[in-house]
C-alpha cells in the first residue's frame, strides 16, 4: 500500500469537478483513499479481465487473472461529479483494460506483424 499524505484541506469535490477542476481532485489524497478502497474491495484483480465488468462496448479477448492496478469511474466524473467518491462508482482495472476501455488503445498494445520473408545477409 502507497504511503499516503495528510489531508491538507477539505474541499467540495463535486463543485470543484463541475468547474474544471479534475487534475486537482486525481491528485488529491481524498482520491487515494477511493482508489485503495476500490482496489481492496475488488482484490485488486482486474475485473474487465476476469469477465466480471462489461461497459457494453468492449469485451475481452481472452479471460486470464491480472493484477489492477487502476480505479475506473464507471460514470464518468464530468457526467456525475457528485459519484466521485462512491466506491460503488468505481472498479479495478490493470492499466491495459482501463487503456482499452477509455479507447486509447488503438494503436498500443497489438502484436506486431512478422514480416513475411525474413532477410539474411
Amino acid at each position: 500500500m502507497k504511503k499516503r499524505r495528510k489531508r491538507r484541506k477539505y474541499y467540495d469535490w463535486p463543485s470543484e469537478i463541475s468547474k474544471g477542476n479534475t487534475n486537482k481532485f486525481y491528485n488529491s489524497t481524498d482520491y487515494d483513499i477511493w482508489r485503495e478502497q476500490v482496489l481492496e474491495r475488488d482484490h485488486y484483480e482486474c475485473q474487465f479481465f476476469a469477465g466480471k465488468y462489461d461497459d457494453g462496448i468492449h469485451k475481452p479477448d481472452v479471460i486470464k487473472p491480472v493484477v489492477a492496478t487502476t480505479a475506473h469511474h464507471k460514470i464518468p466524473i464530468k457526467e456525475r461529479p457528485d459519484l466521485c467518491l462512491d466506491i460503488n462508482n468505481g472498479v479495478a482495472l490493470s492499466f491495459e483494460a482501463h487503456e482499452i476501455i477509455e479507447d486509447r488503445a488503438r494503436w498500443k498494445f497489438k502484436k506486431k506483424k512478422k514480416p513475411l520473408t525474413e532477410e539474411k545477409w
